[in-house]
């Protein structure tokens, strides 16, 4: 092992009985052969080479995350390199194997990631609009909202408007509107309600967004 100048066989197995110029000791660290210690190292790379190459190929095809799949792809395969030379080989090739797939699979991570980010900005980019408020009152304890939509646009678009009801500074209730398909120049009513049972000042807030990604539906935001 390399830490004394002699160490003690008792004639089936390495001992702790050592010495250093012919003064004797008991080795701190115990017995273990250079081999054994060796092959535990081959065997725990290995491992992490399985472990994360797996890990890697599960989450390679998220949006975004692809990218930690990509790193981990290739420190797997690092790593299962170093383990081939070992006994304990099999773990290794495995991880190779894994990490290899997700290296391919980290492709379609990318293509959903523009995909993703092309609907988002779709969404939050709806292109020129006017809209407009022509009523929005509290009556028996229902709040209604009217209003108009005008596409400014050279071309066709949809858009998801959100009705905001305020009394007063607070948010009573939240409604939201599909529009599909708006011509350039055209304009669209709008008309919503909500059950906010109060009085005061009524307030309707108008924002105007593009598609919902992936044609999700937008659910109302209550607010007792």
């Amino acid at each position: 092992m390399g830490r004394y100048e002699y160490r003690y066989f008792n004639g089936h197995e390495w001992t702790a009985d050592v010495s250093v110029r012919g003064q004797r000791f008991v080795d701190p660290a115990g017995v273990g052969s250079p081999s054994t210690t060796s092959s535990k190292r081959g065997h725990g790379m290995a491992t992490a080479a399985f472990v994360i190459g797996l890990i890697s190929l599960l989450i390679a095809w998220m949006p975004f995350v692809f990218v930690l799949a990509a790193a981990g792809a290739i420190t797997s395969i690092a790593l299962g390199v170093v383990a081939l030379k070992k006994p304990e080989r099999g773990f290794a090739i495995a991880g190779i194997v894994l990490s290899v797939a997700a290296l391919l699979t980290c492709i379609a991570g990318f293509a959903f990631t523009r995909l993703v980010l092309r609907e988002v900005d779709a969404y939050l980019q709806p292109g020129p609009h006017t809209p407009t408020i022509t009523s929005c009152e509290i009556v028996d304890g229902t709040m209604s909202f009217e209003g108009t939509l005008r596409n400014d646009d050279s071309v066709a678009h949809d858009y998801t408007v959100v009705i905001e009801y305020l009394v007063g500074e607070a948010t009573k209730d939240t409604e939201s509107i599909t529009v599909k398909a708006l011509a350039p120049g055209a304009v669209t009513p709008l008309a919503s309600n909500a059950i906010v049972i109060a009085s005061g000042n009524a307030t309707c807030k108008v924002s105007v967004y593009g598609p919902t990604p992936f044609g999700v539906p937008q659910k109302s935001l209550g607010t007792p």
